[in-house]
């Protein structure tokens, strides 16, 4: 191996490294790649951009258009439509009939749109035969990708391996050469996963019926969290608008609505007043919410000159690191209880020149921490047992003083008195860490959890004076008692909608899309990988396949419908479909399919072809055709293909060919179409098939020349490995669809995938050479 070579692996294993943690964005990646390559010689700058101009791409930039169109004119729908009708709510039969329809629809159609547009179908059928989500969107996700497998253009790695073969001057694959491989996927596939990966897919809950909005709120455990609360005349509220007052932020809960009298004020905005006997109907927890008014009648002051510096006798400040053998390291300070162990009162963690002193209880403890905090003398022998002491005494107290620090002082009628510290919940609250009590002249000692609070108590405290400057300015609220219910019937309308592939909301939160003011809805709850979550998710980041509890009134969500950044898995109003121009994309897919059939043109210029009618009978319109065309699908295959190219120039193909070579050759062919199988379908379980087929292809032409071999078989046998691999989510962005509404973990697809993926490559091993001789 050559130093040239040694430093192009080390880029494309960087590269590939990348693509597998996604730390950075895989088109950036590949965008990167490219760059490095022309600057080390490996890529002409003349050289660098072809791929842009590919027939794999233009054909994939087509697909896109054309299965953009099958879906807008609703083609696809009344496909989904109709599964039901066919075979009720028998669970086999169910998984049987999803992924054989995935699979016909993605052989022309992307998998990722085969799987969308059957989705709100799915959600339905599950409710409606009471079987748990996770037991039907894997199957559907499967079926499509398995589906793709059938034709040339059905999904990327087959694109590209026929593009390949026609650059090296070999014939290319045909439309459907890949149908009898493809269909026998399919059908193992769907055979395995109505017998062995049956068994082996979560059980879950029943579905919601989406058609069903009492169902949901069960589904989604909305109705314990709900309660209300009163503005009494006179209240601060009274006469203040909900954006001003911060109302729901500082009490920790979400207003779903506002009932005033006999009038109701639905998904209140933040410019909505508040007004006197108005009634909140909020989200929250009721128990939280109920010690957290009693900490408002607290009084906040500024400690004493000097006070910081006198703690009582035998009490000590101390600053610590965190070792990497620590028994308290990946653990939060709650989860190792921290303070009952080594009996310190933790203020402040430095982490990477960051200091943390908000939810100390609930930080994961780093390698590093540098945390701060306070004991008994006693206990510092414990410390240095475990930890790293720095300072301790003078030094210590001295940052401590520099930190943001106050007093609450507890008034007689305080209904906190005789109540715990522990009980009063008070720091996990607030997100403040109480450091000490003063109760006397001998100065301040450190609270433990069990101390019990009396009148005219002092409370020493440190972290952002705001959280609870914030709680104190909201005007008084009083916590109903009744039925938590009342404020959701009449008008408003409660479904269920997830993030859609290339959705503008991925990535971003609730704030900062604007999602209330956009929607005219609320979230109420997200489903992600089998676990509601209810708490601030005005700043949780959406991703794809989140499923979202959504409260709006009818016009909203019948709005949703025709949205295409959301799709809508419950029945609230019907998306507007151009039915009366589903002839002409049904008729533009049977152009494409002729023109190549018949040898007229060859695909890519067929398939644009088609996308260009599509578009011009108005199947789809041009600024929907840029939006359903998978950019950074088509930016990342054309920055990879001249990795390829690198790859035969500098000899690195030709070195992994005899490496290749060498082992299974003499094994026979059956090895070396084993070995690279493998090897395609193991670079696949990270990232896209396509950049494993680019990467790959050099390396099987090479074999295939020294061993004196046919490239064909090779070459079908890894495009059908890339696509053959279901052992993690984020080989195919299907599975990552269907993550979260089916509420599966990484390891769901590893449990049922692994053994798929074992049969599916053992059967492409057998079948290839036997209809493609070596």
């Amino acid at each position: 191996m050559t130093l040239s070579i040694a430093f192009l692996f080390i880029v494309l294993g960087a590269m590939v490294t990348l693509f597998m943690t996604e730390k950075l964005p895989v088109d950036l990646t590949a965008f990167l790649g490219l760059v490095i390559l022309v600057f080390a010689g490996f890529v002409d700058p003349q050289d660098a951009f072809v791929g842009f101009s590919s027939p794999a791409v233009i054909t994939m930039l087509s697909i896109f258009i054309v299965s953009g169109a099958l879906l807008e004119t609703g083609v696809a729908d009344s496909i989904g439509g109709r599964i039901h009708r066919w075979v009720g709510g028998k669970e086999i039969p169910l998984i049987i009939t999803l992924m054989l329809v995935a699979g016909v629809m993605s052989a022309f159609m992307n998998n990722i749109a085969a799987t969308a547009v059957l989705m709100p179908a799915v959600a339905s059928l599950g409710a409606k035969a009471g079987i748990a989500p996770g037991r039907l969107f894997m199957p559907l996700s499967f079926g499509a990708i398995l589906g793709g497998t059938t034709t040339l253009v059905g999904t990327p790695p087959n694109l590209l391996a026929g593009d390949i073969l026609e650059k090296r001057g070999y014939e290319p694959f045909t439309l459907f050469e890949f149908a009898p491989f493809g269909l026998a996927l399919l059908g193992l596939g769907t055979l395995y996963m109505c017998t062995v990966g049956r068994r082996l897919l979560p059980q879950g809950e029943a579905s919601s019926a989406p058609d069903n909005g009492i169902d949901l709120r069960q589904f989604y455990g909305i109705e314990r969290r709900l309660f209300r609360l009163r503005i009494p005349p006179g209240s601060k509220l009274d006469g203040a608008t909900v954006g001003d007052t911060r109302v729901g932020n500082e009490l920790g809960v979400q207003i779903v609505s506002i009932l005033r009298g006999d009038k109701r004020v639905i998904t209140p905005r933040g410019e909505t007043r508040l007004e006197g006997n108005d009634e909140l109907l909020v989200q929250g927890q009721r128990d939280s919410l109920k010690e957290l008014l009693k900490v408002r009648e607290l009084e906040v002051g500024d400690v004493p000159s000097g006070q910081i510096e006198l703690p009582a006798k035998g009490v000590v400040a101390v600053r610590f690191a965190i070792r990497e053998n620590s028994s308290v390291r990946g653990k939060t300070l709650s989860e190792c209880g921290f303070r009952e162990r080594f009996s310190v009162v933790v203020v402040e963690i430095e982490r990477a020149g960051s200091a943390l002193s908000a939810h100390l209880a609930a930080q994961v403890l780093e390698t590093g921490d540098v945390v701060t905090g306070v004991c008994v003398e006693a206990g510092l022998e414990a410390l240095e047992l475990e930890f790293d002491v720095q300072t301790v005494g003078d030094e210590a107290l001295e940052h401590l003083s520099t930190l943001s620090m106050f007093v609450l002082d507890l008034p007689s009628n305080s209904a906190m008195i005789g109540s715990s510290l522990g009980e009063s919940r008070m720091g996990e609250l607030t997100g403040l860490s109480v450091i000490g009590l003063v109760r006397d002249a001998a100065g301040w000692v450190p609270v433990t959890p069990d101390a019990v609070l009396e009148p005219h108590d002092r409370l020493l405290v440190a972290g952002d004076r705001s959280r609870i400057s914030g709680l104190l300015a909201v005007g008084d609220v009083e916590l109903q008692e009744g039925s938590s219910t009342k404020g959701l019937e009449g008008d408003q309308n409660m479904v269920e909608a997830t993030v859609a592939p290339r959705s503008v909301l991925e990535g971003k939160t609730a704030i900062e899309s604007g999602f209330r003011d956009r929607y005219g809805m609320q979230i109420l709850s997200v489903w992600r990988a089998g676990e509601h979550l209810y708490d601030d998710l005005g700043n949780l980041p959406l991703a794809v396949g989140d499923a979202l509890l959504l409260l709006g009134d009818a016009e909203a969500s019948s709005k949703l419908a025709s949205d295409r950044d959301l799709i809508l898995l419950s029945v609230s109003g019907d998306r507007a479909r151009r039915t009366k121009k589903a002839p002409y994309a049904i008729g533009a897919l049977l152009l494409m399919v002729g023109l190549v059939m018949t040898g007229l043109q060859p695909i890519q210029f067929a398939a644009f072809t088609a996308a260009s009618l599509a578009i011009l009978s108005g199947a789809l319109s041009m600024r929907e055709a840029y939006r359903v065309i998978e950019w950074k699908a088509i930016f990342l295959v054309a920055a990879v293909l001249p990795a390829g190219a690198a790859m035969e120039s500098s000899g690195a193909a030709a070195f992994l060919a005899g490496s290749v070579t060498d082992l299974a050759g003499p094994l026979g062919p059956y090895a070396v179409l084993a070995a690279l199988v493998a090897l395609s379908s193991l670079l696949s379980q990270g990232l896209d098939g396509a950049p494993a087929v680019v990467l790959l292809s050099p390396v099987v032409l090479e074999t295939a020349i020294k061993l004196d071999l046919s490239p064909y078989p090779l070459m079908m046998g890894v495009a059908l490995a890339a696509s053959a691999a279901f052992m993690t989510p984020f080989s195919h962005k299907a599975n990552l669809l269907v993550m979260g509404i089916g509420g599966y973990r990484s390891k769901d697809f590893l449990r049922v995938g692994t053994p798929l993926t074992i049969i599916l490559l053992a059967l492409v091993v057998v079948m290839v050479p036997m209809l493609i001789p070596f």
